[in-house]
Formats: C-alpha cells, structure tokens, sequence
C-alpha cells in the first residue's frame, strides 16, 4: 500500500477524484509510466525535465492506497478506488488526469478536513513540500491511525464545519482581492509602479534583496523590472522578473522582453514572468520552452495570502485589506 501527498483542487476533490497536468497527454490511455513518460517527452519540447518520479507516483496509484491532499490549515484523505480519466476542461487547473478516489466526508456528505493543528510536526512539515506530489511513507503509521479513529468514530478530532467557513472566507477574500489588483480599485500607484513595489516587498519577506529596474534600460525589446538575489551558507538564488499588471490574459510580450534579456551572462539565474491575469497555452508553452517561470493571477494571490501577516501596515492599506475578527455562523 502505497501512501502520497497530491496537491488537487477542491473542485475535483468533491468529485471523489485527484487530478494532474501535463494536459498534452492523457494519462488514461496507456497501461505504464515509462509510456506515459516516452509521450510527454515528444510533446513537450523541454521534455520530462526532473517530474519523472512525480508522474510515476501519480500513475502507480492503485486500489487501496491512500492520499493526503493539503487544504487550508487542513488534510483531507481518501483511498484509492484506481480508475484513470481524463478532462480537458481542467487543464487551467492542472488537474486534466484524473484518478477516483473514495474521499472520507462527514455526516452531511462534506469533505472530512482534518486540522493540520491535529498532526505531528514532522507530517505537518511535509505538507509544506511545494511539489505536486510526494511520497509519504514514512507517516504511514500516524495515516493509518488517524483512518482507523475516522472509521471507528466518524470523525478525527475534527472541526470540519469551522475549516469550511475557514477555507470559504479565504478562497472569498482572494478572489475579491484579485478583482479589486486587475480592475484598478486597490490604492496601489498606477503604471505598473504599485505591483512592483508589492512584489519586491514579498521577495524582501522571503530574504531576498531586490532592486526595481529602471525603465526604458534597453534600446531593444529585452526589459526586467526586478532584480533579486538570496545568498546563504549552502545556496545562492538570482531573479531576474518581469511584472505585468494586467486583466484577463497577459500575452507574449512580456515573455519575449524576458527572452531577449541576456546581460549577465557570468551569473546564474532563473527568469521569472508575474502577472496578475491568466496566460494563454500557447504562451505558457512559449515560456516552459525558453525556461521562463510564470506566475499567473491566482498563484500570484496566493503568494500574497501566504505573507499577509509579515506586509507592512502601509502596502495592507493600499491594497485595501483590513483585520478585525469575523464571526462565523
């Protein structure tokens, strides 16, 4: 019995399912990895890349192995019923290969969440691991404890109702946070100057230092607008990012001012693409191609929500957010 971590949408989740990307290949129609793999690498022109052992965890999932999805201040879990599909309408959210899962719920037909809170450090760590999936076989024990307590009770020490208010306020507050950054209604400086500012705000949290470009640095198309670098013991990290401030999609220029952005070549670096709309496909699959990094709208929130905490008083107040308790009925 095989035990993993899958990072999923609530969405698929509802419909007892997990999903994965690569939206290029349908999983469902091949009988092993190695196929699948083989598939991906002709149609992706990067290829597999180092996702190999991610895919044959996904793929190798049979009935009666467990999976740990991570939610808001949460875990659900549900075992492995094994049957692969595949939805194109799902590709946005990287989750077009499916696989069923019977998920435990509560009374009412509610994805049972069980509060991180609840688990031990070590698992709760692991949650935080940022791959799509991985393997969790060394809490196979404290899973398999908890399953047993649902099944004999009906419940985990649980306080599903609450983290569903929870995670409802959140997803409610990031969306409505998104709108207001696209639509103009935050007080962040207009030009693109604000979401600059934000953004190097978020990588000074996370121990970055970092520099705004000047404008109109090239004579040609190449153009960065941030230049970030973390140096420690063991590693060093430099980004060079473009930010757009856009609504609905953001095309391929800001890639190609990326692409053709080539002045340190004695230095190391990962390009990176911010945008707070969505990309088209064929612009996603232009930035994997040139080895571009692209953060879209949704993520770029998340990215926000994450350090909501650490943002200075004056940037909660340009981006109109507030904290005063909320009472949940």
């Amino acid at each position: 019995m095989k035990v993993i971590m899958i990072r999923s949408p609530m969405s698929v989740l509802e419909k007892d399912h997990i999903g994965y990307g690569w939206t290029k290949v349908n999983f469902s129609k091949y009988e092993n990895a190695t196929d699948v793999i083989a598939k991906i690498n002709e149609e992706y022109t990067n290829g597999i890349g180092r996702h190999s052992n991610s895919i044959k965890r996904f793929f190798n999932l049979t009935t009666g192995d467990i999976v740990v999805v991570p939610l808001s201040k949460a875990i659900a879990i549900g075992i492995v019923n094994g049957k692969k599909s595949f939805d194109q309408n799902l590709a946005k959210a990287k989750a077009c290969n499916l696989i069923s899962v019977n998920f435990f719920r509560t009374n009412n037909g509610h994805i049972l969440r069980i509060p991180r809170k609840s688990l031990t450090q070590g698992f709760e760590s692991r949650l935080k691991v940022r791959k799509s999936n991985t393997n969790l076989t060394d809490f196979k024990e404290e899973i398999t404890r908890i399953i047993d307590s649902i099944k004999s009770n009906g419940a985990y020490k649980q306080e599903t109702y609450l983290l569903e208010k929870i995670s409802e306020a959140e997803q409610k507050f990031k969306k409505d946070l998104l709108d207001s950054i696209t639509s103009g209604t935050t007080w962040l400086s207009a030009g693109g100057n604000g979401l600059e500012q934000l953004v190097k705000e978020l990588l000074v949290i996370e121990g970055y230092t970092a520099t705004i470009q000047p404008k109109n640095q090239s004579s040609d198309i190449s153009d960065i607008d941030i230049i970030a670098s973390r140096v420690d013991r063991f590693s060093e990290s430099n980004l060079l990012i473009q930010v757009k401030h856009h609504a609905n999609i953001s095309g391929s220029h800001g890639l190609k001012q990326l692409m053709a952005f080539n002045d340190f070549e004695d230095m190391e670096y990962q390009k990176w693409f911010i945008t707070t709309a969505d990309m088209t496909d064929s612009s996603l699959d232009l930035a994997s191609q040139n080895n571009i990094r692209v953060m879209v709208g949704s993520d770029f929130i998340d990215w926000v929500y994450e350090n909501i905490s650490d943002l200075s008083y004056a940037t909660k107040q340009q981006l109109g957010i507030i904290e005063i308790p909320l009472l949940l009925k």
